[in-house]
């Protein structure tokens, strides 16, 4: 009986992990395209345009952090999925551009915000207990 709920509590880490994983990818990428077409019209200016990526890169790794961590019983996967995110931009980063990207200059920052983006839903998505 002890060995079938910890089978049990390993397989439901994997969903709610993919879960927000692929919540954080799609609400980044649904705010890169809403991005392009503010720029694309003159609404934002391309200078702001980093800020507004950063800030993108913060939120998309907040909700699927909270996600992930409201799915499981394991708070560490809100910061696994900033992880991840991070991972996931690194790869593209590197293997997307001949030149490669100036990891120090605003490539760091975007790897920054993502980690902090999975440590602020670590700390804000633990699950509220009930009181008695």
């Amino acid at each position: 009986m002890e060995k079938g709920r910890k089978e049990k509590k390993a397989k439901a880490l994997w969903p709610g992990f993919l879960a927000g994983t692929l919540l954080a990818a799609g609400v980044y990428l649904l705010g890169l395209l809403f991005l392009a077409l503010l720029l694309t019209k003159g609404t934002v200016s391309e200078g702001s345009a980093f800020v507004i990526v950063a800030v993108l890169c913060v939120l998309a790794t907040l909700c699927g952090g909270l996600l992930a961590v409201r799915k499981t019983a394991w708070k560490a996967t809100g910061l696994l999925t900033g992880v991840i995110f991070a991972l996931a931009l690194l790869a593209i980063g590197l293997t997307g551009w001949k030149d490669g990207i100036t990891w120090l200059g605003q490539g760091g920052v975007l790897l920054l915000c993502a980690l902090g983006g999975g440590f602020a839903a670590t700390l804000l998505g633990g699950r509220r207990r009930r009181r008695k």
